[in-house]
């Protein structure tokens, strides 16, 4: 219930030591502001080196065939692993519950050639799903699609730098290109978002196409993108399991890496995850240290609230106020004090922080911002200091005898 005369006896504290008030507040403000701004920035900074350097094809798990180094059951070392497509399948049936995409590709280096200009490029057999498991756009034309597949079209999706050295200054769709000794339409031109100019000099043609023309089941990889619920513990335990299944497919010893070669960026990205953890560690240490400065600093003036108005406490006792009535008018005081300047500091690192955009892209930092728990956690702790700062103060004042008070000088 809201008792104005409390209230007005607050206010009159706070006011006969403003300066002092102020200047304690400012603390607890700034504390708040600190740390609601670098825990922001450093939300940017982890966003910003996600997408610089972990982008669309990041978590993908590729597996391919090695050498074994080792012998096992009955097989000796050096023994040459090829993996096909009924891996594939046994992959996608096995853990369908965690694959978002799967595909498998065959990749070859052979002679392109045009009317005017010939070269050794990288080609490789992929499935429609491949563009969506890779960080390139397709920006002329289209990728390969189901119709390719099931017709074994000779279509083919080029680099942009591809198409310059056989189409300079001229539209490549729908010109053709003799991979080997096939004639090939170009039907797509992509770009590559992260990969330079050795990913725009490659080629993409249907995998159908090349399983048909090479005669094989053999393939070069698989790639398995895990869905998106996934953690980067699921995503290892995910790529171990099938490492280890793989190895016994086709009995190669459990601690032999080199037969089957299964490999993510999930332990990168814990590696990242670990940094960044240690990082919010030490803007809580910034900010708590800061926190614990304005906790003293209010406890402070609150003592000295205690001290100069002993005498008031002593006669409020001597008329029948409980301590518990004098301890919860001081917390009062205490908190309330803390809660604005803290509200304050988390209201004007908020505008700050939101406001950055992307102004800061250029140092890493991309789209810094601080989430609805985050601002719950620094309400709650704004609480519990308030709470801290005035309970020795408090406790002191509801110790305060009349008879003591009222001899006070």
């Amino acid at each position: 219930m809201f008792d104005i005369d409390r209230w007005s006896e607050i206010w009159a504290s706070i006011s006969s030591n403003k300066l002092r008030t102020s200047l304690s507040g400012l603390t607890i403000a700034l504390a708040l502001f600190v740390f609601i701004t670098l825990f922001g920035l450093g939300n940017g900074l982890q966003k910003g080196f996600q997408q610089q350097f972990f982008n669309a094809n990041s978590l993908n798990i590729t597996i391919s065939g090695g050498t074994t180094m080792e012998s096992y059951n009955g097989f000796t070392k050096g023994r040459q692993i090829t993996i096909k497509e009924a891996d594939h399948y046994f992959i996608k049936e096995s853990f369908k519950d965690q694959i978002k995409y799967s595909t498998t590709t065959i990749a070859k280096s052979d002679t392109v050639k045009s009317a005017s200009n010939s070269g050794s490029y990288s080609i490789t057999g992929v499935t429609p799903d491949y563009i969506e498991m890779i960080n390139e756009e397709v920006t002329l034309g289209r990728f390969i699609n189901e119709k390719d597949i099931d017709q074994q079209q000779k279509s083919v999706v080029v680099g942009r730098l591809v198409a310059q050295d056989f189409y300079p200054n001229q539209i490549a769709i729908g010109k053709y290109l003799q991979i080997g000794k096939g004639v090939y339409q170009i039907v797509g031109v992509f770009e590559s978002k992260d990969g330079g100019d050795n990913a725009e000099r490659a080629l993409y043609a249907p995998l159908s196409t090349f399983k048909t023309i090479y005669a094989t089941d053999d393939v070069s990889s698989i790639i398995i993108t895990p869905k998106d619920n996934l953690s980067l513990t699921d995503i290892k335990k995910l790529a171990n399991t099938i490492e280890y299944n793989l190895k016994v497919r086709y009995s190669i010893a459990p601690r032999d890496f080199s037969g089957i070669r299964v490999r993510n960026a999930a332990e990168s990205m814990e590696e990242t995850d670990s940094f960044f953890f240690a990082l919010t560690i030490i803007v809580f240490i910034i900010g708590g240290g800061s926190l614990i400065a304005g906790i003293v600093s209010i406890g402070n003036i609150m003592v000295f609230s205690v001290k100069e108005r002993t005498k008031e406490i002593g006669i409020r006792k001597a008329l029948g106020a409980t301590p518990f009535s004098v301890l919860s008018l001081i917390m009062q005081e205490a908190i309330f004090i803390t809660l604005v300047f803290g509200a304050l500091g988390i209201l004007l690192a908020s505008l700050v922080v939101e406001n950055i955009g992307d102004s800061l892209e250029d140092y890493f930092i991309y789209d810094p911002g601080v989430e609805s728990k985050s601002l719950i956690l620094a309400t709650l702790i704004l609480f519990i200091a308030g709470t801290i700062s005035g309970l020795i103060p408090a406790l002191r004042a509801a110790r305060i005898k009349p008879i003591e008070a009222l001899r006070d000088e």
